[in-house]
């Protein structure tokens, strides 16, 4: 089969990897190349990199439009296959060709642009991918293809992201093989989830709920990362869900190794801290810079 291959992160990418094994890819269509780091020089996109070791032609417009169209129906592609682009799938492309999307969930829960993020902010347990054939919905097609991997605790961003590219890249090339015996599902949209783009602000934390950190640690390590109102940076912590009476924030044991604070839900140990343009340091090494004590408010 002759694919068109549409994708920008690395999650993109390790899909990609497998289908390259078993189907032809005519051409790469991602992202055009970014600014990034301090020094804002241009970043070529992990799927682009990986289309340049393989000598593949390669796409990034700015925008899907009609010459891009006819440019990959000359070159033959039979369908795209869509994973993780990042731009608006304009409907010309969904009536010109199949499109089929692997989307980092299990449909139709988590419809939008952060659904691995979103699963480990929900503490799941059960995490999945789907592959679906695309309409003019946002993730709102019939679904070809559903798999689940189950984990006994929550997943950092980096590990969940790798098991499931690992498990849609299977699910694709088996979607593929089978493509002509597969019917679609509908979806039942009236129990969609949703989640948007992440903001910086979502990073945002106090000691309301211990397990939040815990969780936005595991979600956001890469980005936004997780920090409090005064702009210090929470880098490793562990959590112990119990019933507190001290005041929320307050410093309730100072141990060699970390700091114990009150939350609502528990108790946090803090081990890890960076303040703003700081390197990062203990924790223990913050408050004995700061000269606090047991009984006084973190921050």
């Amino acid at each position: 089969m002759k694919i068109a291959f549409f994708g920008t992160p690395l999650f993109a990418r390790k899909i990609l990897e497998q289908l390259l094994q078993k189907h032809e890819v005519l051409a790469i269509i991602t992202q055009p190349d970014r600014p990034f780091g301090r020094k804002q020089e241009l970043k070529a996109s992990e799927v682009k990199l990986l289309a340049l070791e393989h000598n593949l032609p390669i796409f990034q417009p700015e925008r899907l439009d009609q010459e891009l169209l006819k440019n990959l129906c000359v070159l033959g592609a039979e369908i795209f296959v869509v994973v993780a682009f990042g731009q608006f799938f304009p409907s010309s492309f969904l009536n010109a060709r199949l499109c089929l999307n692997v989307h980092a969930s299990l449909l139709p829960l988590l419809r939008g642009a952060s659904p691995l993020q979103e699963m480990i902010l929900e503490d799941k347990k059960n995490f999945g991918v789907s592959v679906m054939k695309m309409d003019v919905g946002m993730d709102s097609g019939e679904i070809m293809a559903l798999s689940c991997l189950l984990s006994p605790s929550n997943l950092a961003l980096e590990t969940l992201a790798h098991k499931l590219s690992l498990l849609g890249g299977k699910l694709l090339c088996k979607s593929l093989e089978y493509l002509e015996e597969i019917e679609g599902l509908e979806q039942i949209h009236c129990d969609a989830t949703y989640c948007k783009k992440i903001k910086k602000e979502e990073g945002c934390v106090d000691f309301e709920s211990g397990k939040m950190i815990v969780n936005k640690l595991l979600a956001f390590s890469s980005w936004p990362s997780v920090f409090l109102e005064s702009g210090l940076k929470i880098l490793k912590v562990d959590f112990e869900e119990c019933l507190t009476n001290g005041k929320l924030g307050e410093i309730c044991e100072i141990q060699l190794d970390g700091v114990k604070i009150v939350c609502k839900d528990g108790i946090l140990k803090i081990y890890e801290v960076q303040p703003a343009n700081k390197q990062k340091m203990s924790a223990l090494d913050y408050i004995r810079g700061k000269r606090w004590e047991i009984g006084e408010i973190f921050c």
